[in-house]
């Protein structure tokens, strides 16, 4: 890990998504055994090639996640932003990170060591099962995606991950996206051109509001709309 301070556990944590889902006493001891880390923006978290150290929850900024092949070329797989908890992978006996994390931006999240939560998850056991369904959280949104990719023709694609991503956001703030049209077009398998054009045309429609290395979405039903035409 780089360049990380403690300064204790936050004070605030999105209360959304699998967190928000979660038993109040389970919560409670994430938040009090947790320390707060910062990063900068291209910071590295982790890499594939370490040990699984412990769970991440983003309290402000984002986080980029990419996939190494065999030939060494990484892929960006996904962007996590406020409230958003990675990293389960170190319950896992001699586990090794499967991703390579890096702050998309200036980053406030904070962490879990692997040896505190595995304590924690001894001494109450009934918590296994919050942490099982951050599994299945990640596993439902991958299988998604990736049935999008193969069975959905660009546009409703571009449209569903933006959906997506959306949908993570805490309720109440604006929906935006630290995301360039670059990262878009890699995340969904679109040429940049492509996706280029396909987002004009969303703005044109009201659906987004296009800025600077960022998407602001402003209709996520008409997103929802396109992604779900036959």
């Amino acid at each position: 890990m780089k360049k990380a301070a403690a300064d204790g556990y936050p004070r605030r944590m999105p209360l959304i998504g699998w967190f928000g889902a979660q038993p109040e006493p389970f919560r409670l001891q994430l938040l009090q055994n947790a320390r707060e880390v910062r990063f900068s923006d291209g910071d590295w978290l982790y890499g594939t090639t370490e040990a699984a150290g412990g769970l991440f929850g983003i309290v402000e900024g984002g986080v980029r996640l990419y996939a190494t092949f065999t030939r060494g070329e990484a892929h960006l797989l996904d962007i996590l932003g406020p409230g958003a908890w990675f990293g389960q992978v170190g319950l896992l006996r001699n586990g090794q990170r499967l991703v390579t994390a890096i702050a998309a931006q200036s980053l406030s999240a904070i962490l879990v060591p692997r040896s505190t939560l595995m304590q924690l998850l001894h001494e109450t056991p009934q918590f296994v099962d919050s942490v099982l369904r951050l599994d299945l959280e990640h596993f439902q949104y991958v299988l998604r995606a990736y049935s999008e990719v193969v069975s959905l023709a660009p546009r409703a694609r571009i449209a569903g991950r933006l959906h997506a991503l959306s949908g993570r956001m805490p309720s109440g703030a604006i929906a935006k996206i630290v995301a360039t049209q670059a990262d878009l077009a890699e995340m969904v398998g679109v040429e940049r051109k492509t996706v280029h054009r396909i987002l004009k045309d969303f703005e044109n429609l009201g659906l987004i509001h296009l800025t600077y290395r960022a998407i602001e979405i402003c209709s996520r039903r008409g997103l929802a709309q396109i992604r779900d035409e036959v």
